[in-house]
Formats: structure tokens, sequence, C-alpha cells
């Protein structure tokens, strides 16, 4: 056991080297692709809900306002309990409290007593959607009323 021989131990710890970075390339890029149906069915559902709360809020078609109730409640006892987040939980939960469980025979529309619960939900949905896709915008300066 002499001197070691840098021309066969370089080449192969290079040869190691590249395959541990190949390794952890394709494990980074398939957790990635793993999250990616995930973060899309969550942009879609909390976008429907924030849409859905901002119709119950606005509607003055009986009809229509009575569809939006519907998909809000099926929204929040299923497929967005799902993708949430606290806050969103917490505004969806909220707005549950000021939404009709059972359909209306002459509701007065438009719903004003939606309109705050809604924009709390909307801004809920801007904060985990932000963060799961890692997006920077800047912060909303609140001239909105609350």
């Amino acid at each position: 056991m002499g001197k070691l021989d840098l021309t066969v131990i370089v080449p192969w710890l290079l040869t190691l080297l590249t395959a541990v970075l190949g390794i952890w390339q394709f494990t980074a890029q398939q957790s990635q692709s793993n999250r990616q149906p995930f973060l899309q069915k969550q942009l879609e559902l909390s976008f429907q809900a924030s849409e859905t709360a901002a119709r119950l809020a606005t509607e003055t078609n009986a009809v229509e306002w009575e569809k939006a109730r519907l998909a809000f409640w099926k929204l929040y006892w299923g497929p967005l309990s799902i993708v949430e987040d606290p806050k969103v939980e917490a505004a969806m939960v909220k707005l549950g409290e000021v939404v009709p469980s059972q359909p209306q025979s002459t509701p007065k529309l438009p719903m004003k007593s939606l309109e705050v619960p809604s924009y709390n939900l909307a801004h809920a949905v801007r904060g985990l959607v932000l963060e799961s896709w890692n997006v920077s915008l800047p912060p909303l300066q609140g001239k909105q009323q609350k």
C-alpha cells in the first residue's frame, strides 16, 4: 500500500459525486411533481370558495343565490376541507355562521351581512395561494371595508 494514485481516485470521486447529485435532483423533481396536482386542486377549490362567497354577498337573483348557497355548503363540508389551511378554515367557519344552512323562501338580496365574511375569506385565500405557490405580492393596503 504505497502512495494514493490520484488518477484513479479522482474519477471515482467525480463519478460518485455525479451519481449523488443526480439522485438528489431526481428526488427533488419527483417531490415537486407529486405536489403539483395538490397545489392545482387547492388553487381551483380556493378560487371557487371565494367566488361562491362573493356571489352569496352580491347576488340579486334568488335562483342563482340558492345555487351559490348549495355550492358553499358543498365546499364547506367536502373538498375545500382537504386543501385549506387554518386561516381559510376559520374564514369559512365565520361565513358558515351567517350563510343559511337551509333553503330560504324569500331571501333579502343582496345579502349585505355576507360582504365582510366574504371579503375576509378572499384575503385568507389570497394568503394561502401566495404561500403555496411561493408568490410574492405587495401587501394589500386594507382600503376595502372589513
